[in-house]
């Protein structure tokens, strides 16, 4: 008898397997059905279990390169890991300790998934290990952020600004079968430690009323996730990638450069994106280029529809990046006052 959870088989020290060895696999597997899975697997040993369909019955997965980064070139830090020059033509993502590899297999997915369906991003190869972390290989990109670009020469974020629009409305036209947005949004919302029952009631509802679209949504746009290589745009860190209404993305890109900016003039705090870039040259210029107008009430009307998701959403980031709680309540408090004002439907 085995145990009624997982039941993780590692494949390490196996070099061969007889029909003899996959017929006890096989029965293994329908002992434990889902439950079972293989890791560890060779590359020739995993070749002999593609090749005979049990990759589509049984969860196996193949053994890791494994790549030591001790003498790559940094080339920049994020959130989520560091980024490494492994040779000329490509680059190592080494993720923090607080991925695990099905997170970072979902991200390599989803990289690989939105270049097929045309999304502007980077080539993403192998999932390796790399001491004890996760990482993955991709194409080498030489580029700059759009960040640091727009950092480098204030005359040209209206120019920057107004690209970096049309690029993203252009993305936004791209239908596709991803993770369904919404309700990505109203699972996490229901996660989100700082709701009641009652505030997580009318955040349901009103996340409800957002209609049912397939669009490509980045789920984490900002200018650093943005790269400028010769003039064209490329996306990066796709783990958050959906289907869903554009104005998940926007409103993210709203907190960023508009929401946060003001709450840190706030506390007196100064404005780690410059005060020439956020909100009253970047934001503007992008939104009057995305909806085409600039007519400043229809403007203050758009940013109103977007502003209690762009409160949603960073509140239900406390499930993975805690907040002070003092922020936490400021911007709980500036959503339900939206709420009670009264809901603008979203209709564009």
């Amino acid at each position: 008898k085995f145990p009624t959870e997982k039941f993780v088989l590692n494949l390490e020290k196996l070099k061969y397997i007889s029909s003899t060895g996959l017929r006890a696999i096989l029965r293994l597997g329908k002992l434990k059905k889902k439950n079972l899975q293989l890791v560890e697997a060779s590359r020739e040993v995993y070749e002999v279990f593609d090749t005979s369909g049990f990759t589509k019955i049984i969860n196996i997965q193949k053994a890791l390169r494994k790549i030591s980064a001790d003498n790559l070139i940094e080339l920049g830090r994020g959130t989520s890991g560091i980024v490494y020059k492994l040779d000329d033509e490509n680059i190592l993502k080494v993720y923090n300790s607080n991925w695990n590899f099905e997170n970072v297999a979902k991200e390599r997915a989803n990289s690989q998934a939105a270049f097929v369906e045309g999304i502007s991003t980077a080539i993403s190869y192998d999932v390796v290990k790399v001491g004890d972390n996760f990482g993955i290989i991709y194409e080498m990109i030489n580029a700059d952020t759009l960040e640091k670009v727009m950092l480098e020469d204030v005359s040209k974020i209206e120019e920057h600004s107004r690209r970096f629009a049309e690029f993203i409305k252009e993305q936004h036209a791209v239908e596709t079968d991803f993770e369904d947005a919404k309700q990505r949004l109203i699972s996490n919302s229901e996660k989100a430690p700082i709701y009641s029952a009652e505030d997580l009631k009318v955040v349901r509802q009103f996340l409800e009323t957002v209609p049912n679209c397939k669009n490509f949504c980045h789920g984490d746009l900002n200018l650093t996730n943005i790269l400028l290589q010769n003039g064209q745009m490329i996306m990066i860190d796709m783990g958050e990638i959906s289907s869903g209404h554009p104005v998940f993305d926007l409103s993210w890109i709203y907190f960023m450069y508009v929401i946060r900016a003001k709450s840190a003039q706030r506390k007196g705090v100064k404005n780690p994106m410059g005060p020439k870039i956020m909100p009253d040259i970047m934001w503007k210029t992008f939104a009057q280029t995305y909806f085409n107008t600039k007519d400043e009430k229809i403007i203050e009307h758009y940013e109103r529809k977007i502003l209690p998701y762009s409160l949603i959403q960073v509140l239900n980031a406390t499930i993975t990046r805690p907040l002070p709680k003092e922020a936490c309540e400021y911007y709980k408090k500036i959503l339900l006052n939206e709420f009670e004002r009264g809901i603008i439907p979203v209709n564009f």
